[in-house]
């Protein structure tokens, strides 16, 4: 979101990686850690116990890790990891500029539609009780980005053809999203948090998504 947004929305120190066809076993996630120790410039290790996440909406697992360089420089951060499940739905391969060589670091990522639909399903399942505010903001800004069609392929994977979600339609989306923006108390949570990244009004956010949310069902 950093890079999408300009530099307007702050990189967060955490790392969130979703592993395909490999284990999250204790083991697997250690030795993973292991392979990355290709130079001795930096080094990556393990700190204290691998534990289990239970976001709201999400399961995986959790590891505090340090970094060093050679000249004794060290962060720290924390990965958190789970399994990349929809294979089917396709990634966009983005290339870090590590500064080291001249071809860099790519990994693969969600598209911008697969990340305003997962952000979506959030607020779906959990409605005012979502404490993912900075969601909120994050698909405000997406929806300028989005690609129509996609999102419609998407929403099809992850909302309508998930029997642990309840919207089958977009007018159901709708229906579950309008009124968690009619709570006002969740709206003033929404605006007050420290997670908030945008000046705009907090009631023109929420009409704003809405009305995307309108435009999906044409």
């Amino acid at each position: 979101m950093r890079s999408v947004t300009n530099n307007n929305r702050r990189a967060t120190r955490d790392i969130d990686l979703d592993f395909i066809h490999y284990s999250i076993d204790d083991e697997a996630i250690r030795n993973f850690i292991r392979q990355l120790n290709t130079s001795s410039d930096v080094t990556i290790d393990i700190e204290g116990e691998i534990t289990e996440l239970k976001h709201q909406d999400y399961h995986g697992k959790s590891i505090d890790v340090v970094i060093r360089d050679e000249y004794g420089t060290t962060v720290r951060s924390k990965i958190d990891i789970g399994v990349h499940k929809h294979l089917e739905i396709d990634q966009e391969e983005y290339c870090f500029d590590v500064c080291m060589d001249d071809e860099g670091a790519s990994l693969f990522k969600n598209t911008m539609e697969q990340s305003f639909v997962e952000k979506l399903r959030s607020l779906l399942k959990f409605g005012p009780n979502s404490r993912r505010y900075r969601d909120i903001y994050d698909m405000f800004y997406i929806k300028d980005i989005v690609e129509p069609e996609k999102m419609k392929d998407i929403l099809e994977i992850l909302v309508y053809n998930d029997d642990g979600m309840f919207e089958n339609s977009i007018d159901a989306v709708m229906r579950r999203v309008s009124k968690a923006f009619r709570d006002e108390q969740y709206l003033r949570r929404v605006s007050t948090s420290r997670q908030r990244w945008l000046d705009d009004d907090i009631h023109n956010i929420a009409d704003g998504i809405i009305a995307y949310l309108e435009q999906l069902k044409k």
